[in-house]
């Protein structure tokens, strides 16, 4: 299991497969916005990724709902 924390990340920085790290303007703290598909908006600040037999799976550990527009 890998986990990610995006808060130590400088502003600014794009992460390959993540997106741009910038401030969350819920709590002040670095992260990357997320938009799925089939859910609510969020800045995700840590996440876990583990390596499975049919693939990876992610999961935020640490993130602040934003409110849908």
């Amino acid at each position: 299991m890998i986990v990610e924390d995006f808060t130590s990340l400088e502003r600014g920085l794009v992460v390959p497969l993540e997106g741009r790290v910038d401030v969350c303007p819920r709590c002040g703290r670095n992260g990357i916005e997320e938009h799925p598909q089939c859910g609510d908006p969020y800045f995700l600040h840590v996440q876990s990724s583990a390596l499975l037999s049919d693939g990876m799976r992610t999961e935020p550990i640490d993130r602040c709902e934003l409110p849908a527009n």
